[in-house]
């Protein structure tokens, strides 16, 4: 590494990315990193985080939250390699948006970028992940 750059410089320099350029390259940037990886037999962790918010930030919705009662929030939606916790992809969605039916559509995009040789032994949710929709996709 020969030289770091500061935040400021690199939202100036996302601020002229198309959105659809931008998600794409840092999705293709990110398989670089796990591609290796999913090679042999892993697990799939799929895990929706609820961040409190302050301020006025875009997206931010009073939802769940049964920390800070009242608060606007986002919700993090991540699928990430159990045990190494190697973020594989997040979504950043509305505080209202903590459900898993929130987070499929998202899960069932990163495996279709996979090869199929690539795909988890396992996906594992908490128990909001049981519904009849989620079991018959993963099938």
């Amino acid at each position: 590494m020969t030289k770091v750059v500061s935040e400021d410089s690199v939202r100036r320099g996302f601020i002229q990315l198309d959105e659809a350029e931008g998600v794409h390259w840092l999705q293709s940037s990110l398989e670089q990193v796990y591609s290796p990886l999913l090679n042999i037999p892993w697990i799939l962790d799929a895990d929706a985080t609820i961040k409190t918010l302050y301020g006025h930030q875009e997206g931010a919705e009073v939802g769940y939250n049964p920390h800070k009662l009242g608060r606007p929030s986002h919700t993090y939606h991540t699928y990430m390699i159990a045990n190494l916790r190697l973020i594989l992809d997040v979504e950043v969605q509305s505080g209202k948006q903590v459900a898993s039916k929130h987070s499929s559509p998202g899960l069932w995009a990163l495996l279709n970028r996979l090869s199929r040789d690539q795909w988890p032994t396992l996906i594992r949710g908490d128990r909001d992940w049981g519904t009849e929709a989620n079991m018959q996709k993963a099938e």
